[in-house]
């Protein structure tokens, strides 16, 4: 039986996942096996996301006398739109990303530059939005800036001439466009988006194995930084003592705040939540319930095992990013894997805590299960050129020619694991 299950998935050219080969008594790694570890919770996230953005918004939708069906067909676009984008973008070689990484920084640092021009629109105390002619809802180019601010370190930190031990080389290189990209996203005021940036920034330049005594200095120089990017803005020194157990203020149940109502949506939840569709808390009292808070949604109708499925599909997308990171050979793919894995963690941990009074509301999404049309169709991308690179070193079909690094390699044959001095850069 095994023989004609073998047989028919070489007739029918299906990759197979092997966790372990017969007769050795050492796990060897599979490049396909770490292609669905990222795609398959990715997909599960954003089916996820779907159902619950129609879950918050037809309440709303059936309040304002709308008709919640034709209402959300625009959440269904915008996911179609993503999903199309992230299929096309995986099936490009990984050497399209390096040839037009300079390209697609540039582009997108001038995009997020027109938040000060007649197009930039505010929303929740920040501009961090551009209102295209034509398009049916804003785009946040911050969002398309952190992809090309880690393709952007990728490229430079894998040129042959680039010195990683240089610490003036790297200042130059790396760490005036970080401070470009950064501070052009805060000239909207966005402080969240400038710090899932910053520390995805970090991310990428951590597997590019620079020396680790720079990453302390850098932490030291960042606090007192936003320190006082927290105390120039009366709202976040409110949402920072919100969760300070020793400066915490008194409320009333007159007065609830958006941590209150998400708290109470949890405690309603417990262990397998009210039902689908069942939520109260979304009825206008929780504000952001699709986009920043939709967690708190998810606990409320489908419980702590709603809520833990969501985790546990953000923990294996990551463990899959992780793995492409420490086996893929080249730099540059490295760095990617890297920067991409920061975002998505890092973004999901803020979002988490803020949703679980952890830590202050920042107002970042839930990647993949938020609703949001720029976040979703960005992060699916980033997640396209991730997945590109894992069918690269997978030997999956791709267009064009193979890169000269890979060509000729059987993707069947396990590579040992990478080591720090084994740097390639091509």
């Amino acid at each position: 039986m095994a023989l004609r299950i073998r047989s028919l998935f070489d007739r029918l050219r299906l990759p197979r996942i092997e966790f372990e080969r017969s007769g050795n008594s050492q796990r060897e790694y599979s490049a396909v096996t770490t292609f669905y570890l990222i795609v398959v919770p990715a997909l599960l996230l954003i089916a996820i996301g779907l159902m619950m953005a129609f879950s918050s918004q037809a309440v709303m939708n059936i309040a304002s006398e709308k008709d919640p069906y034709k209402a959300f067909l625009k959440p269904v676009m915008l996911v179609l739109f993503a999903l199309a984008a992230m299929g096309v973008v995986q099936f490009f070689r990984p050497h399209w990303w390096r040839t037009f990484a300079w390209a697609a920084f540039l582009g997108a640092l001038f995009a997020q530059t027109l938040v000060l021009s007649p197009l930039g629109a505010s929303e929740g105390g920040n501009t961090n939005w551009v209102r295209i002619p034509g398009l049916p809802f804003l785009l946040q180019p911050s969002e398309i800036l952190k992809l090309g601010i880690i393709l952007f370190l990728a490229w430079i930190l894998s040129r042959p001439g680039t010195r990683l031990k240089d610490p003036w080389q790297i200042l130059v290189l790396a760490g005036v466009p970080i401070v470009l990209a950064l501070l052009a996203v805060m000239l909207g005021r966005d402080l969240g988006t400038a710090m899932v940036m910053a520390l995805a920034c970090m991310g990428a330049l951590w597997v590019a194995d620079l020396p680790k005594k720079w990453f302390a200095i850098l932490f030291a120089a960042l606090i007192p930084v936003s320190v006082l990017l927290v105390l120039s803005n009366p709202t976040r020194i409110k949402r920072v003592m919100e969760i300070l157990p020793w400066a915490k203020p008194e409320r009333s149940l007159s007065a609830p705040t958006q941590i209150d109502h998400a708290m109470w949506a949890f405690g309603t939840g417990g262990l397998f939540g009210v039902g689908p569709g069942a939520s109260r808390e979304k009825w206008n009292y929780l504000q952001e319930a699709d986009t920043d808070f939709i967690l708190a949604i998810i606990g409320e109708e489908f419980g702590f095992f709603g809520s833990t499925v969501v985790l546990l599909c953000v923990g294996v997308l990551l463990w899959g990013l992780l793995r492409l990171c420490g086996h893929t050979p080249l730099l540059f793919d490295r760095v990617v894997a890297g920067g991409v894995a920061s975002w998505i963690g890092v973004q999901a941990l803020i979002n988490i805590a803020s949703v679980s009074n952890i830590g202050p509301v920042i107002g970042v999404p839930l990647p993949f299960v938020s609703s949001g049309g720029s976040s979703l169709l960005f992060t699916s991308i980033a997640l396209g050129v991730v997945l590109s690179i894992a069918r690269n070193d997978a030997g999956m079909r791709q267009l064009g020619r193979p890169d000269e690094a890979s060509a000729g390699r059987d993707p069947r044959v396990a590579r040992p694991r990478r080591s720090a001095s084994a740097v390639k850069y091509v």
